[in-house]
């Protein structure tokens, strides 16, 4: 991003150009996490907004990607923070290890998983595409979400099979 800093940051074709290079990922990370196209569309909005008015701050064009791909994040749960996410109270599920998958290993495209997760109740959705998409990690999860990492833990497991039960019956 060395060059690119040499460039006008604030020039609108600069902006253009950066904001049609990454749109689709950032919006595409802001939907796994909130699950709503139209609060999607405006969280990547909000996304830009504050990428490009601490775009001076980034050292190198390495450093980008993560950079803004943790601020869409957090944009995306700052918007359904606000709706209140509902999480299963802990007290209410046990604890499980995550149980190994079966012999006959079922094959499922990215697309349908994706769409099945969508479905799922926020607190699961979020934890799941965090965790698997996302490449979080629990402790980062539970600290974004304001939330006790077992509680993420739970969510993670319980969303997983829920998940997995979902595409079993769809495979029927």
């Amino acid at each position: 991003m060395k060059n690119i800093l040499k460039k006008d940051i604030h020039s609108a074709t600069f902006q253009e150009a950066l904001y049609n290079s990454h749109y689709k990922r950032i919006y595409n990370t802001c939907l796994r996490i909130i699950g709503n196209v139209q609060e999607a569309e405006e969280a990547m909005q909000d996304t830009f907004l504050k990428i490009f008015s601490h775009i001076n701050t980034i050292q190198d064009e390495k450093s980008f990607y993560p950079w803004s791909q943790s601020i869409a994040i957090r944009t995306a749960i700052d918007r359904i923070r606000k709706e209140k996410i509902y999480f299963e109270p802990v007290e209410n599920l046990s604890i499980t290890e995550e149980e190994s998958v079966d012999e006959e290993e079922i094959q499922w495209t990215i697309e349908k998983v994706k769409q099945k997760i969508s479905d799922l109740p926020d607190g699961y959705r979020v934890v799941l595409s965090m965790r698997l998409f996302e490449n979080c990690e629990f402790e980062e999860i539970a600290k974004l979400l304001n939330v006790k990492e077992v509680s993420v833990r739970s969510q993670y497991i319980r969303g997983k099979q829920r998940l997995q039960e979902q595409l079993k019956l769809e495979m029927k």
